[in-house]
């Protein structure tokens, strides 16, 4: 997406040293890597400008002396990942293996053996010899199918950088001010728990993947990051105020005074939320109705925090992270381990596991390739075709079901025999389970994912099956407007207030109503303060959203009278087109009093 920038006069808010003449405002657009709002100044770390091309070869007599150049770059490389592994020990397992992973690679003795040969038979300079020798592995990465393999290109990329600025600006240090944004071409897991060991508070790079070790880290810290930004080191000033929203993938350099008023805003909720945790029991709307707002996590890292932020349980577990981090299917084993471990931190409080959710951008291992795969093998689509994987997980989830808080929840549902099938399976498996006289819950919960069309208007034969819904707002979105969330060229369409996406709601929480089943909404849409009365009315009842929104979310649900709610819906619903129900909100908000903070404008 290009750079939006728009002039405004400096504000009495701006940095010391502003021209006093105009700011311009630098909207970037990357990807959400780590949730939260975060506000610094930018400290930009531009790329080595060293040019490896041209080298000349080393002279056999000099070669002893540039081995040694290397032996001691390798030596300072690992004392830093070791240094990290000392930050990291509070964290669990999963995370501090990531940081262990590094170790390996800077030690392998493949690695190693051509980096010697490079240097000792070829004559090449230390940083020559590194730079190739990585260059070997991560080509090989970067054309592997599987997407979990190539993301790791990202760590060798990240891992040869940081060799070379060893070797060739060995004594370059980054000076960080507390509450910095780093901006960087990439960074390594253990930059990032270094850089926020040192007072960093938000990232931004120019590449990367969303699996990322250093994405994982971030999201297992609370760094609120955006990846994926083009030429944020040579557009973002260093120095300058940053907003950095890893909820939507946004940064925003130098920005203007409502901009930065609106950010400081949730800025001090967050604060605020550290200081005065939200209490821990459900809210109820003005009128009596009460509303769980729900955690949604990626791993067992997160429950703690999110239990601390308020969560009135964990809505959505993402299980196909737990890809990521092993980076192959798991086994049985490892799966009863992750999902006991999650149902022990979140108890007595429910935890809704989500079965592998894979195909469309997060491809794995055995996936065909496809055209279009969106519209492929996606969510229970590529389980049902892959029995032996579901067959596994639904095994390890019902084990892990002892517990009695675990739901499970069924993405990507387009049909009554997608659910049948899957019925099926669970009672073969509860079955077997039984007749070894394993515990299970034998009356675990089981939902589906409301996120395309076919799936809201066959919710009625759904209902008698289950015992809850969840509505997936973007992906409902992204199907029924058939606008891609992810284009740039479509991004005018895509607009979750659409009256066509409202009126599936509606129909899908009419039907929930009457079969007394449990309707919650997850997706972005659940982030925006000024759409909870609007979804309140249409009948939601709970909501899962990152950790960083339960406070103001609680906060704003008490302000709510359903039935005042209720007739907002009936206007909403008239609407016929997406502006008329901004319009409709925004004269909402200015005749009630809220005392909830300002939110950025809905996408």
């Amino acid at each position: 997406m290009s750079p939006t920038v728009r002039t405004d006069s400096v504000s009495a808010d701006s940095d010391p040293g502003d021209s006093r003449a105009a700011v311009l405002e630098l909207r970037l657009q990357g990807s959400a890597a780590s949730r939260g709002i975060a506000i610094g100044p930018a400290v930009v770390l531009a790329p080595l400008h060293r040019r490896l091309l041209q080298w000349q070869v080393v002279a056999p007599s000099d070669r002893s002396a540039e081995v040694e150049r290397y032996q001691k770059a390798r030596d300072l490389l690992l004392a830093s990942i070791r240094e990290s592994l000392t930050a990291t020990s509070f964290l669990l397992r999963d995370t501090h293996a990531i940081i262990e992973a590094y170790e390996l690679i800077a030690t392998d003795p493949a690695l190693d053996e051509a980096i010697y040969t490079r240097i000792q038979r070829d004559g090449m300079p230390a940083e020559v010899a590194v730079s190739t020798a990585y260059d070997a592995h991560i080509h090989a990465l970067a054309t592997a199918t599987d997407s979990f393999l190539r993301d790791r290109r990202y760590d060798l990329e990240n891992l040869r950088q940081k060799f070379l600025e060893l070797l060739l600006i060995p004594e370059q240090q980054v000076e960080l001010v507390q509450g910095a944004i780093v901006v960087a071409p990439s960074l390594l897991a253990t930059d990032v728990v270094n850089y926020h060991t040192n007072g960093a508070i938000g990232i931004v790079t120019e590449v990367g993947g969303i699996t990322s070790h250093a994405c994982i880290v971030a999201r297992t810290l609370g760094i609120p990051a955006v990846i994926g930004v083009r030429n944020a080191t040579m557009l973002i000033p260093h120095g300058r105020t940053v907003i950095v929203d890893g909820s939507r993938g946004t940064v925003i350099a130098q920005p203007n005074e409502q901009t930065a008023a609106h950010y400081r805003s949730l800025q001090r909720e967050q604060v605020s939320l550290q200081r005065h945790p939200v209490p821990s029991a459900p809210v109820a709307t003005a009128d009596g109705i009460t509303i769980p707002v729900y955690a949604s996590v990626d791993s067992p890292d997160e429950v703690p925090p999110a239990l601390s932020h308020g969560a009135d349980g964990i809505g959505l577990v993402r299980t196909e992270m737990l890809l990521v981090r092993l980076q192959h299917f798991p086994t049985e084993q490892e799966q009863y381990q992750w999902y006991t471990m999650l149902a022990e931190r979140a108890y007595p409080k429910p935890v809704t596991l989500r079965v592998f959710d894979v195909g469309s951008d997060k491809f794995i291992h055995g996936m065909p390739h496809e055209a279009n795969p969106a519209l492929g093998l996606r969510g229970i689509r590529f389980l049902l075709r892959r029995q032996d994987l579901y067959r596994t997980q639904l095994r390890a989830i019902l084990r892990a079901s002892e517990h009695r808080n675990v739901r499970l929840l069924l993405p990507m549902i387009t049909s009554v025999e997608e659910l049948t099938a899957t019925f099926d399976l669970l009672a073969t498996i509860k079955s077997e389970l039984a007749n070894t006289n394993e515990p299970f819950d034998e009356h675990l919960p089981l939902g589906v994912m409301i996120e395309t069309p076919a799936a809201a208007l066959l919710a009625e034969h759904f209902a008698g099956q289950v015992q809850f819904f969840s509505i997936g707002t973007n992906d409902l979105t992204q199907y029924t407007l058939a606008a891609d969330r992810t284009s740039d060229l479509v991004a005018h369409i895509f607009d979750q207030l659409n009256p066509a996406v409202l009126r599936l709601v509606d129909h899908v929480a009419r039907i929930a109503q009457r079969h007394g089943i449990e309707l919650e909404l997850c997706g972005d849409l659940a982030t925006f303060l000024s759409a909870t009365e609007l979804l309140i009315g249409l009948g939601i009842r709970a909501f899962s959203v990152a950790p960083s929104y339960i406070s103001a979310l609680k906060r704003k649900i008490p302000t709510v009278d359903s039935g005042q709610a209720r007739a907002l819906v009936e206007q909403a619903l008239q609407c016929r087109d997406s502006a008329s129900v901004h319009a409709l909100l925004l004269d909402r908000s200015t005749t009630l009093t809220s005392t909830s903070p300002p939110e950025p404008p809905l996408p």
